[in-house]
């Protein structure tokens, strides 16, 4: 499958290649400041996806961060350095009460957010906020019907999947009356309930203005909530997936772009380690709703992978990061345990690149 017509977009993941710097670091075990950070403003979820990779993380406690602490993090990111923060975690973030001052303060900081939501609870406010303050935001739909949308969601309410598409329209709409520079995306997980809605789900995308249609596969073998359970193998669906594909390939347009990302997955969608040790976490600093600094996004809740705490003081992350502490903590990661490498590429690239040097490069 074709993952995309021009590479030059946000989901390839060779643009990791822009910070060599950082790269150069990491092969050195001389951590910099990361490019970019993770913030869970709440772990609470009104849904309850059959595929929730933060099961384990909500199911110890329910957290939200303060408005104010929120905003001392987002003045913390400026002072660090960093450049981005993705704004998702373990829950929906859009039920924290004060995103929307986060938001505001991040930019007022120079600092790029984007939000991961899945557009239930949006309010004028917030989709004034996100359209104003926001670099992108991602709508986690995995659906073109109601009745997958409720089945996949974990939800007895079939009017939500028809709720969530308006409040999409009233996003794309707030965007073009500002004239921002809002990237908005149709995000589709890939899964055995929804593989036959792919080009319709792409169809209603388009359909709503939105920028950009992300799919990829979900992950499922290390899994809490999908571990061992029967009825996820796609390998009886590939053909019909690349035909779903290709047809939703052919919606394509200056202004609506499809990306189905599979690099990171094997020939049969599975997870894929091509890399010999965890590297990439130096890249991205997670604040967890907790209270606490996680190692790793993916790794959200895991006692053994926690930096520090961040509440009530952010700058304790400083005291760890670089440390003989966190180097070790990255070492004792094996990946092949890991619920999925979001970052796999990244760790092939240190290996092959930097620390190999296959692509020579110091030439053109």
């Amino acid at each position: 499958m074709r993952e995309w017509t021009s590479p030059y977009n946000p989901f390839n993941s060779l643009k990791v290649l822009m910070w060599r710097e950082e790269l150069d670091a990491i092969a050195r075990e001389e951590y910099m400041a990361p490019v970019t950070v993770d913030t869970d403003p709440t772990n609470t979820c009104n849904y309850n996806c059959v595929w929730c990779n933060a099961f384990d993380y909500m199911k110890k406690n329910v957290n939200a961060l303060s408005e104010e602490h929120l905003l001392k993090l987002a003045d913390f990111y400026k002072e660090w350095g960093v450049k981005s923060t993705c704004v998702a975690g373990g829950g929906e973030p859009l039920l924290n009460k004060g995103l929307t001052a986060f938001l505001e303060r991040l930019a007022q900081n120079g600092v790029e957010s984007g939000i991961i939501t899945n557009g239930s609870v949006m309010t004028e406010e917030s989709t004034d906020a996100i359209a104003r303050w926001s670099r992108w935001c991602g709508f986690s739909m995995d659906a073109a019907t109601p009745e997958t949308y409720a089945k996949l969601k974990g939800i007895n309410d079939n009017k939500f999947f028809n709720k969530v598409v308006e409040n999409l329209g009233s996003l794309v709409k707030r965007r073009d009356e500002l004239g921002s520079r809002l990237d908005i995306a149709f995000k589709f997980l890939m899964h055995p309930e929804n593989a036959h809605e792919i080009y319709d789900a792409a169809k209603l995308a388009k359909s709503l203005g939105v920028n950009d249609f992300h799919m990829r596969p979900v992950g499922w073998d290390n899994l809490t909530v999908t571990k061992g359970k029967p009825g996820l193998d796609f390998e009886p669906l590939i053909k019909i997936i690349e035909k779903q594909v290709e047809a939703a390939r052919g919606l394509e347009s200056s202004t609506f772009h499809f990306y189905g990302v599979t690099h990171k997955f094997g020939t049969r969608l599975e997870r894929k380690i091509n890399f010999k040790r965890c590297w990439a976490p130096p890249l991205l600093a997670t604040f967890g709703a907790d209270g606490k600094c996680h190692l790793c996004f993916d790794m959200r809740g895991r006692e053994d992978l926690i930096l520090c705490s961040h509440d009530p003081e952010p700058r304790e992350i400083l005291k760890v990061w670089g440390s003989e502490f966190h180097k070790n903590l990255i070492k004792s990661i094996d990946p092949h345990k890991c619920p999925r490498c979001t970052f796999g590429p990244y760790n092939e690239i240190v290996e092959q690149v930097i620390l190999q040097d296959k692509m020579c490069r110091f030439f053109p």
